[in-house]
């Protein structure tokens, strides 16, 4: 019986991720009727004004809370369980934005500091403040860029234009803290599920 529940939750977690990412893909490809091509849109505005220009007029959003993700009281954690204290839209200044499914988009009101022109992270999180609120397995990390909406598969200081094979994606560079491992902070989750052909598999931590 615990093999058929865990695969049930692994598969509702699939369905859950293809379709927010499959309405942020959507929104985009709307978005650029109106804004051009994703290559000129303005990067080096605050995540939250990219996302309410780019995003929220060609998606149904049901609520947009507009404050600090620490107003909660929810500590999002890493796969390993630890709490996440390192990244910003997911700790102290990260707004969120409710889609009528219940999941949650994070973003960030700021200016990063960090690739301001080549690309935008969002977190999601796909049943919104329910738990476990943990990368891996209900809260998962994309970015926008002129590429498109993928999954994150970046670091500090790096480009869209990186490209990581799957076992990069889960366990290392040793350099780098976002793998998607149990000692890893699981940044880089969904890029794994999705060159999996959107499937979680043996060697994934869940």
């Amino acid at each position: 019986m615990p093999v058929l529940i865990g695969n049930y939750q692994k598969r509702q977690t699939v369905t859950q991720l293809k379709k927010v990412y499959s309405e942020l893909s959507q929104a985009a490809a709307m978005a650029t009727l109106t804004y051009g091509d994703m290559e000129n849109w303005d990067y080096s505005m605050a995540g939250l004004d990219f996302f309410n220009k780019y995003f929220t007029s060609f998606m149904n959003i049901s609520q947009t809370t507009v404050g600090d993700v620490k107003d909660t009281g929810i500590t999002y954690l890493q796969v390993s369980g630890k709490p996440e204290t390192g990244l910003k839209l997911m700790k102290d200044s990260g707004n969120i934005i409710t889609l009528p499914s219940g999941s949650q988009i994070f973003v960030t009101p700021e200016i990063s500091s960090t690739n301001i022109v080549t690309y935008k992270a969002f977190g999601v999180d796909l049943n919104g403040f329910k738990k476990p609120n943990k990368f891996g397995r209900d809260l998962f990390l994309f970015s926008i860029s002129k590429k498109g909406v993928l999954p994150y598969h970046m670091d500090d200081g790096e480009s869209t234009e990186v490209e990581r094979d799957r076992d990069e994606l889960l366990n290392g560079p040793s350099d780098h803290s976002y793998q998607c491992n149990r000692s890893g902070r699981g940044m880089w989750c969904a890029a794994v599920i999705m060159m999996d052909g959107w499937e979680i598999k043996d060697d994934y931590p869940w």
